[in-house]
């Protein structure tokens, strides 16, 4: 049974924390976002993967479609048809190449990593203060508090902030510390949800550039 402060809070799960000294409450923080940080790396290191072999694959599948028209493969394959397909994908292949090239996955991805590593440090002080500090005065939590959230705040500022999925991947990955998700009935729907969403983000537009493409020159070869 609850006990009857925690049937008074206002707040569930992670959010109690709001409730609770703003130590606590940046213990938290830290914590959470440095897990999140991390997962975007891991996220952002696949799509760089996936758009480099997506592409080069992509590449792959021109120049084979391209072979068709000058072998002549088959007698009923519309030449002409092969040649502007051909052409219209290599533009989109440009315009992808170029998007994709821009998007700095790798780069970014480190600086996610080097950003996790920066608030493992500030997350280390904090255990260490709360553990080994074991009766600090008022003012010695209070100078340590503002110290590490303006340390904190600086790490936050210079670095882009990670997508909501990163943080809900992290979720499902310590769920033993997330108790509004255990708590939901249909926990298992969410968490399908979510590795569905992440599967997406991370493998499923790369995906049907691989699977699709080939269908498409085949059908026209063949129509």
């Amino acid at each position: 049974m609850a006990s009857e402060e925690e049937s008074k809070s206002i707040f569930i799960g992670s959010k109690k924390y709001l409730e609770k000294s703003f130590l606590e409450e940046l213990n938290y923080k830290i914590w959470s976002t440095k897990g999140a940080r991390f997962e975007a790396d891991k996220r952002l290191t696949i799509v760089s993967k996936m758009s480099n072999i997506s592409l080069s694959i992509l590449s792959a599948y021109l120049i084979i479609a391209s072979l068709i028209s000058v072998y002549n493969l088959h007698s009923n394959i519309k030449l002409d048809l092969i040649n502007y397909v051909v052409t219209a994908l290599s533009i989109i292949l440009l315009v992808l190449s170029q998007y994709e090239n821009s998007q700095n996955y790798n780069l970014r991805a480190k600086d996610f990593h080097n950003c996790g590593l920066e608030l493992s440090i500030l997350y280390n002080q904090l255990r260490s203060f709360k553990t080994l500090n074991e009766s600090p005065s008022e003012f010695e939590k209070r100078n340590f508090v503002l110290k590490l959230s303006g340390d904190y705040q600086i790490i936050l500022n210079k670095y882009e902030n990670h997508l909501s999925i990163d943080y809900e991947n992290f979720k499902i990955n310590h769920l033993e510390y997330f108790c509004e998700l255990n708590g939901e009935p249909n926990k298992k729907e969410i968490i399908k949800k979510i590795r569905r969403k992440n599967f997406w983000i991370r493998y499923g537009w790369y995906s049907l550039i691989i699977v699709l493409v080939p269908i498409l020159i085949a059908a026209i070869c063949f129509i």
